[in-house]
């Protein structure tokens, strides 16, 4: 009899830890490339936390924001859909419709305590029928002693902690930790910190091709690297308290960015809010240490609407059939390096609205295979500046076309050399069949909603972006 009790016990036990869901930390940054990290292969940016997750799991090479600015961008993470497919959710400044269900809402739904600390989804407004807090319990009250100029007071790492110890006992968790780093303004002397922190020196600060180089131009790059390492220190920080809790080893750990770097080159925007790699490649690391085999690197593409349906693929959810995202999971378990899954071959991005890059406010489509990238933009105003809609906004401005193998920095577009035409036809054809596919209003011509929420952004902005006004809206 006791030896079947035994046997009872141990079953109930195995059981137990079997049935254990995992942890999710996710780590975002604000405006970032992904050759920001040093894992990548472009300058020398100490950054060793990042390193050390993509070291004991896997370093992603081809992973893209649904959108260069932080809110749709954001608005596809929470979703798991383009960021065209979210109607007001597709622009920076607006709102994001609660009729599409978030992920995080869904977790909590089934058991999960969900929190965040400083940027979540935005900037953009809480209103009737949008959705307000979308990543839980807020946990900011942890600041900093010490002001560092550019640097916001929030102790990232310290609020990760209150998060965990105001869990129940065993909880699982999802923690949506939004850095502000290393968005502009950056310290106008944090250079001098970067050197005495970390041991750079401007001398050593790699200008991307195409920017002049002057002294003015490697400060002002220096104070931003400074905040991706600052950044990097809080990633380090939080890892450590896993650890110290037992709880490492059951956390699917993410850290990247939200879009690119923002930079120019000479008057043109060719990093954050441009359909240029440095506006849309992103860093992407992730480790599990219980479940991701160390040390690989995946050059499947890889796009932010798959961060929803991974997430609740880990904890056990069967993703909602609207989402327009893909699972990572086959991948995370998978032990191979490279290419795992084959139709994972190219990625579709875009843009419609971020005003403070461009006063014309140019929407563009780009997508992207192994080698190639087709980017086309379209105007939102004719020749006197009354609004195109409908159909006439579905014709393209101008079409740009790079060989990223011989061109990786996008300097020389090949639009118009034949040699080219048929692999730009091919990726055009392409893109209209996935914008048809997910039925995006730059494809179809029904632009009614993304017309009617332009000018509701455009009336916010000159009103003030901090109050709330109401428009009729065609969905």
């Amino acid at each position: 009899m006791n030896r079947y009790i035994v046997l009872i016990l141990f079953s109930i036990l195995f059981s137990c830890q079997k049935e254990k869901r995992a942890n999710i930390l996710f780590f975002i940054t604000d405006d970032e490339s992904w050759i920001e990290r040093s894992a990548y292969g472009f300058g020398k940016i100490p950054t060793p936390y990042f390193d050390q997750v993509a070291e004991e799991g896997i370093l992603f090479t081809n992973a893209f924001t649904s959108a260069p600015s932080c809110a749709p961008s954001r608005a596809s993470v929470l979703t798991g859909r383009n960021f065209w497919e979210l109607e007001q959710g597709a622009f920076i400044q607006a709102f994001l419709p609660n009729k599409f269900p978030v992920f995080t809402d869904i977790l909590a739904e089934n058991g999960y305590y969900i929190g965040n600390t400083q940027k979540t989804w935005g900037p953009g407004v809480h209103i009737e029928n949008g959705h307000s807090e979308v990543s839980g319990v807020p946990f900011n009250e942890a600041k900093i002693d010490n002001k560092i100029e550019g640097i916001v007071d929030n102790d990232y790492a310290a609020n990760f902690d209150l998060f965990l110890k105001a869990r129940k006992m065993d909880q699982p968790f999802f923690f949506w930790a939004g850095l502000s780093e290393p968005h502009l303004p950056n310290g106008s002397e944090n250079y001098k910190r970067l050197e005495k922190e970390f041991g750079i020196t401007l001398d050593q600060i790699q200008l991307f091709p195409g920017v002049e180089d002057t002294r003015e131009n490697r400060q002002d790059r220096a104070n931003y690297i400074y905040e991706i390492c600052y950044a990097d220190m809080q990633l380090g920080r939080m890892l450590e308290s896993l650890k110290a809790i037992g709880e490492l080893d059951n956390t699917l750990v993410v850290v990247t960015s939200d879009n690119g770097t923002p930079i120019l080159r000479g008057e043109k925007q060719v990093g954050k809010a441009s359909g240029y790699d440095l506006g849309v490649h992103e860093p992407l690391a992730i480790m599990w240490p219980s479940r991701v085999k160390a040390g690989r690197k995946v050059s499947d593409f890889v796009c932010f609407t798959d961060f929803a349906p991974t997430f609740l693929e880990v904890a056990g959810i069967k993703p909602p059939v609207e989402m327009s995202g893909s699972s990572l999971l086959r991948i995370l378990e998978s032990k191979k390096s490279g290419r795992i899954e084959a139709d994972r071959n190219s990625v579709v991005t875009g843009l419609e609205w971020h005003g403070e890059f461009d006063p014309d406010s140019r929407s563009s489509r780009s997508i992207r295979d192994d080698r190639f990238a087709y980017i086309v933009s379209y105007n939102n105003v004719d020749e006197i500046g009354l609004p195109l809609t409908n159909k006439e906004a579905i014709e393209p401005a101008k079409v740009e076309f790079y060989d990223l193998i011989n061109d990786p920095w996008q300097l020389n577009d090949l639009s118009k050399d034949p040699a080219f035409a048929d692999d730009m036809q091919r990726l055009a054809n392409e893109f209209r069949q996935y914008g048809m596919l997910t039925k995006d209003p730059r494809v179809t011509g029904e632009m009614d909603i993304f017309t009617d929420t332009r000018q509701y952004v455009q009336k916010r902005k000159r009103i003030g972006y901090g109050k709330t006004l109401t428009l009729p809206f065609s969905k």
